[in-house]
C-alpha cells in the first residue's frame, strides 16, 4: 500500500508544482476590452470614410488556428498571423559597460531586422505592429471577419494605419532602449560580479514567470512584456509640477513585477538588477 500510493504522492506534489508556476502569469482573458483588444476599435478600409466595428476573434489579429492554402509563408511559432517586418536593421544597445559585460559573460546581443521571417523571435513578432513598416492591418491569412488589408484603425488614440509618423507606441530604434536579444545567462550574471541575478535555465526567476527565449537565454521584449495583460500596468516615473505631471507607465507587464511593484514600483529593474 505505501509503495503503491508513493506515485500518487508525487503526482500530486508536480501537479501542485505546476499550478503554482502557471498561476504566475496573468490570465489570457485580461486582454480582453485593452489596447491589444482590436475588435474594440473601428476600421476604415483604405477606400472608406467611416469606420465600422469588425466581428471577428480578437485572437486572430495575431494568432490564427488553421490556415488555408498552399502558398502561406506565415511562420508557424506561436501560429503567428500578422505580417512579420522586413525592416533592415533596428540597431541594437551598446554601451561600454554593457559591452565589456557580453564580452566577459560570453554573451552576444543581435540585431533582430537580421531575424526577419527566417528565425523570427518573439520580439521580432511584437516588432511586425510596432516598427511602424508594416499596416495594422496586415495578416498571413485573410478572411474570417478581420479588417481589409491597409484598413486604418479608429480608437481612442487617433486614426492610422501604422503605428509611425510620432505615435508613442512606434519602437523601431533598439540602440537607445533596454537591450534584447542578447543571451542572459548565469555566467553574464557571474560576470557582472552580483550585479545581475543568476537566471534559470528558462526562465530570469527559474520558475517561468519570467521567460528567457530560443534555448539560448534571450531575453526579449515579452520577457517583461506579456502582451495579454492589458489591465496590468506599472507606474515607473512622474516628472512636471503637480499640475502638470505626467506619469510614465510600464504597460502589459509580467505578473510577477506587476505584483511585486505594488509596493515597489522600481522592482521593474530592481528584479534582475540587484
Amino acid at each position: 500500500m505505501k509503495i503503491a500510493t508513493r506515485p500518487l504522492l508525487v503526482m500530486v506534489v508536480l501537479a501542485a508544482l505546476t499550478a503554482t508556476v502557471w498561476a504566475q502569469n496573468a490570465s489570457k482573458s485580461a486582454i480582453i476590452g485593452s489596447a491589444h483588444d482590436l475588435t474594440n476599435d473601428s476600421w476604415e478600409a483604405p477606400s472608406a470614410t467611416t469606420g465600422s466595428s469588425v466581428s471577428t476573434n480578437l485572437c486572430f489579429f495575431c494568432h490564427i488556428t488553421h490556415k488555408t492554402g498552399t502558398s502561406l509563408t506565415s511562420p508557424g511559432y506561436m501560429l503567428w498571423n500578422h505580417t512579420l517586418s522586413t525592416q533592415g536593421s533596428y540597431g541594437t544597445y551598446s554601451s561600454d559597460t554593457f559591452n565589456a559585460l557580453l564580452a566577459k559573460g560570453g554573451s552576444t546581443i543581435t540585431d533582430l531586422g537580421s531575424n526577419f521571417t527566417s528565425s523570427p523571435t518573439v520580439s521580432n513578432l511584437c516588432l511586425s505592429c510596432h516598427d511602424g513598416t508594416t499596416a495594422i492591418a496586415s495578416f498571413y491569412q485573410t478572411g474570417f471577419n478581420l479588417p481589409a488589408t491597409g484598413s486604418s484603425i479608429v480608437s481612442k488614440y487617433g486614426t492610422f494605419s501604422t503605428i509611425s509618423g510620432g505615435n508613442p507606441f512606434q519602437i523601431s530604434d533598439l540602440s537607445r532602449s533596454h537591450p534584447v536579444n542578447f543571451n542572459y545567462t548565469p555566467a553574464l550574471a557571474s560576470a557582472a560580479g552580483g550585479g545581475l541575478l543568476s537566471p534559470g535555465s528558462y526562465s530570469v526567476d527559474g520558475g517561468g514567470a519570467l521567460p528567457l527565449y530560443g534555448g539560448t537565454g534571450l531575453m526579449e521584449c515579452s520577457t517583461c512584456h506579456d502582451p495579454h495583460n492589458g489591465t496590468g500596468f506599472v507606474k515607473v516615473a512622474t516628472t512636471g509640477s503637480t499640475t502638470g505631471a505626467t506619469t510614465t507607465v510600464f504597460p502589459f507587464p509580467r505578473l510577477l513585477l506587476e505584483t511585486q511593484a505594488t509596493t515597489n514600483e522600481s522592482a521593474v529593474c530592481t528584479y534582475c538588477h540587484t
